[in-house]
């Protein structure tokens, strides 16, 4: 009885401990994140006259910060989103029916040709930004938002289909089968069906390709010259590289530009938890 009740006790203590470690593991890293964001927060809502005051309230709040940003960077926030948009749908288009191939369908070379697309992760993609670039510009795709669309799909495709797949293979074999007997063609029943089961996986691969298409900089830069699309994320390099640096519209800018991500985060985090918990 004694040893059963040391063991039990002994579980409840590496349990308890577990939580205390996790919890005190958070306290970590929200104070490594939570000040400086108050801070760039704070700096947003100043006046000119208050940039360079240690105070993290400042004495005037003020909103015009955010006003001119979305006056003078609406443009730039406009095409980030089309770019993201468009790499999300387009990187949906391609993963959903090859990751259903792959992860549903019997066929030779099946899981040879999967790993195969899997290995392009350990690829360096810096290493295409040149080829990609010469190529564009002979087909007319550089300075574009189409170009940009194709362009992220090497590191963005991949990653989606991986997670797919595995999503697509953990579900129930005879789902299909099932649905044909009520009168589905194979089709429909992956429409009506399948797709509808892998919500979480689709929403997860949606959310991480609009992410990459919005938060990327080095192929934003280098595919496009200025004159054509003007990603937010290079316009907002191009303003910290400026002689004159009004560092409130900078913070302000910073903070807008992390808004959809958050946003969109905010909606789908349940369906995110859903499809890592299966992976």
């Amino acid at each position: 009885m004694s040893t059963h009740t040391s063991k039990l006790d002994r579980s409840r203590l590496y349990e308890a401990g577990f939580v205390v470690g996790k919890y005190l593991l958070l306290t970590f890293f929200l104070l490594i994140i939570v000040p400086p964001f108050m801070y760039v927060l704070s700096v947003s809502l100043r006046t000119p006259a208050e940039i360079y005051q240690i105070t993290l309230i400042p004495e005037t709040i003020t909103f015009q910060n955010y006003i001119d940003v979305f006056d003078e960077f609406s443009g730039p926030l406009l095409d980030s989103l089309f770019i993201a948009s468009g790499t999300a749908l387009l990187s949906m288009a391609i993963t959903i029916p090859s990751a259903y191939a792959i992860g549903r369908k019997q066929f030779p070379g099946r899981q040879a040709a999967f790993y195969v697309i899997i290995l392009a992760l350990l690829f360096p993609h810096i290493l295409l930004i040149i080829p990609i670039s010469d190529i564009w510009n002979g087909i007319g795709l550089y300075n574009t938002i189409p170009g940009l669309w194709l362009a992220y799909q090497p590191f963005v495709t991949p990653f989606s289909l991986w997670i797919l797949r595995d999503f697509f293979e953990n579900l129930p074999k005879n789902l299909e089968e099932a649905a044909q007997v009520y009168g589905c063609t194979e089709f429909s029943a992956f429409i009506r069906v399948i797709l509808p089961l892998s919500a979480p996986a689709v929403v997860a691969v949606g959310f991480l390709a609009f992410l990459a298409g919005w938060n990327d900089f080095l192929f934003a830069n280098f595919l496009t010259t200025g004159t054509g699309p003007e990603p937010a994320t290079v316009e907002l390099f191009k303003n910290v590289g400026g002689e004159l640096k009004f560092w409130e519209t900078l913070m302000a800018q910073a903070l807008v530009i992390g808004i959809p991500p958050a946003v969109l985060y905010m909606i789908g985090r349940k369906y995110l938890a859903k499809a890592f918990a299966v992976n």
